[in-house]
């Protein structure tokens, strides 16, 4: 027998039963947040880490790509092709139909002669049109290719419009966003000169991102030798892809590249742009390294570029006079 009494220790008994399954329901709902912030949490540092070792290699490996050559040769001797003789096989074919008509005991019937002899008569028309315009295309297209023969025969040549009207088409200048602000090309006495913007110290990151033990993003600044470092190596990459663009979408054996950078005028106060590194480099010397595993300073050095620069003031501005180089024309 149940007695009311005991019925209410019973109630009170599965109250706190249910209290502490809501408390621990609760506990684990905040722990299973928790864990799901800390996974974010580690997810976002983990994106930082990568963000910023993107920006970096962006920065100092612009020049960790392939020298591919473009063939000219093949382009610029090819024959010219005379204009295509126009072809009528789509009207011959509807016209064969429309002349082949007869008509069927139904076309007599129901007196459809006439409206069959008129859409036969209209695929003809249609028919030539589309004959029309096939050949128009194909004279486009020859025109076309001797349109590229001429120019690959002027890019052979070394005529400067033809040169930088191949850099703008084929190479991939327009998309070093993260290398280049811009690039002037310089003809002078059979010498091919790049003069390049390149980025400035302000450009480069003023802290670094590394990723714990714990997982969590550590974001340090960088220490000013490092980030002098860290432009270093910017400008020589991004001289050093120039480089590679320029001798793999051109007929050039070398090429040289003058990089500017803006450097601040302690008389005026003034950030001018100023050249800070001369570099000439041949085809023969990159085939001769590994792209891929080279860092971009010491690959300059080896290929004997010249600059000023030190890990307290960073680059100083070259004389691009001692070697032959006018900025002021």
């Amino acid at each position: 027998m149940v007695t009311s009494r005991q019925f209410a220790r019973g109630m009170v008994r599965t109250m706190r039963a249910m209290d502490r399954a809501a408390k621990q329901a609760e506990r684990q709902r905040i722990a299973r947040q928790n864990a799901l912030h800390r996974e974010a949490m580690l997810g976002a540092s983990a994106q930082a880490v990568a963000e910023y070792d993107e920006m970096v290699e962006a920065l100092t490996g612009a020049h960790r790509v392939n020298l591919r050559k473009r063939d000219w040769l093949t382009t610029a001797t090819a024959p010219d092709e005379a204009p295509p003789q126009r072809k009528d096989t789509h009207q011959q074919i509807a016209r064969a139909n429309l002349d082949a008509y007869s008509p069927g005991l139904l076309d007599m019937v129901f007196r459809r002669q006439a409206r069959t002899m008129a859409a036969l008569a209209d695929k003809v028309e249609a028919a030539r049109a589309q004959d029309e315009e096939a050949h128009a295309r194909a004279v486009e297209a020859a025109a076309g290719r001797n349109a590229q023969a001429a120019a690959a025969r002027r890019v052979q040549e070394r005529d400067p419009d033809a040169m930088v009207a191949a850099l703008e088409e084929h190479s991939d200048l327009g998309r070093l966003p993260f290398s280049v602000e811009g690039i002037d090309t310089m003809f002078l006495d059979g010498r091919i000169i790049a003069v390049v913007d390149g980025l400035d110290l302000e450009d480069m990151p003023e802290e670094s991102v590394t990723l714990l033990k714990s997982g969590k993003a550590s974001f340090k600044a960088l220490a000013a030798g490092k980030r002098l470092e860290l432009h270093r190596s910017a400008i020589c990459s991004a001289a050093l892809r120039v480089a590679i663009e320029f001798l793999g979408t051109l007929p050039l054996d070398e090429v040289e590249v003058l990089m500017l950078t803006d450097l601040l005028d302690a008389a005026t106060g003034h950030l001018d742009g100023a050249p800070v590194l001369h570099v000439r480099v041949t085809e023969q010397a990159l085939k001769a390294v590994n792209l891929g595993r080279t860092d971009a300073y010491a690959l300059v050095e080896r290929l004997g570029g010249h600059m000023s620069w030190s890990r307290r003031e960073g680059f100083r501005e070259i004389n691009a006079a001692a070697f032959g180089i006018d900025l002021s024309s």
